[in-house]
């Protein structure tokens, strides 16, 4: 079991900020970060929102050396060489089942469960990082649906997550499945099987919303 986080969204003005101890703490070195595209042929509009989650790292003193987006503009075997030898991986947010579709198709993710380095995901990377990953119509996915993730971690999430936004259709799906929902400004982190929370999180279960405690 590895080093995960877990993210819903975060403003412009905090970034990284809720669990900048513990990345400075926890990440090996500072030579490679590997970007994951939600959507593998937007490569314009991804390179802009790496730039942006860049400068979040910059803002909280973590420089990395190098970085690599992987999307449909690299080949196969570079992105497994770039897994490889990453300091840490970020599933990006945005389009949920086309970045799982990006993964399948170029056989990413064994090379995601076996790699040593600290993972994080933000919205649709945070949920395709699950054993069990569930889109929602709540979370504005065209259509619900429910399929094998990354099996990184055992907690399937609902990002973007609201009291005022517990829907029936989340009532019906906690019956069947645990789910965290995750408000923004909220992460989770996962260590060797130990859950820490930070900010405000809801576990969905048995058609209730009950508050986590949190860090």
């Amino acid at each position: 079991m590895g080093k995960y986080y877990l993210f819903s969204d975060f403003s412009e003005e905090s970034g990284l900020s809720l669990v900048e101890d513990d990345f400075k703490r926890e990440l090996k070195d500072y030579k490679k970060i590997v970007f994951i595209a939600s959507n593998p042929d937007i490569g314009m509009v991804t390179d802009k929102y790496v730039e942006r989650y860049m400068e979040w790292f910059d803002r909280i003193g973590i420089n990395f050396e190098s970085k690599v987006v992987l999307d449909n503009r690299l080949e196969n075997r570079a992105m497994v060489e770039a897994i490889d030898r990453a300091s840490l991986i970020y599933l990006m947010g945005g389009t949920t089942d086309l970045q799982m579709k990006f993964l399948l198709d170029n056989d990413l993710v064994k090379s995601l469960r076996e790699v040593q380095c600290l993972i994080m995901g933000l919205s649709a990377g945070a949920i395709n990082m699950a054993e069990t990953s569930i889109l929602t119509v709540t979370c504005e996915h065209e259509k619900q649906e429910i399929y094998n993730g990354i099996g990184l971690v055992d907690e399937s999430v609902e990002p973007h997550f609201s009291l005022d936004n517990f829907s029936e259709e989340l009532k019906s799906l906690s019956y069947d499945h645990l789910i965290y929902g995750m408000c923004d400004e909220s992460a989770i982190i996962i260590r060797d099987d130990k859950c820490n929370y930070y900010g405000e999180i809801y576990l969905l279960k048995d058609g209730k919303a009950e508050k986590v405690s949190m860090i």
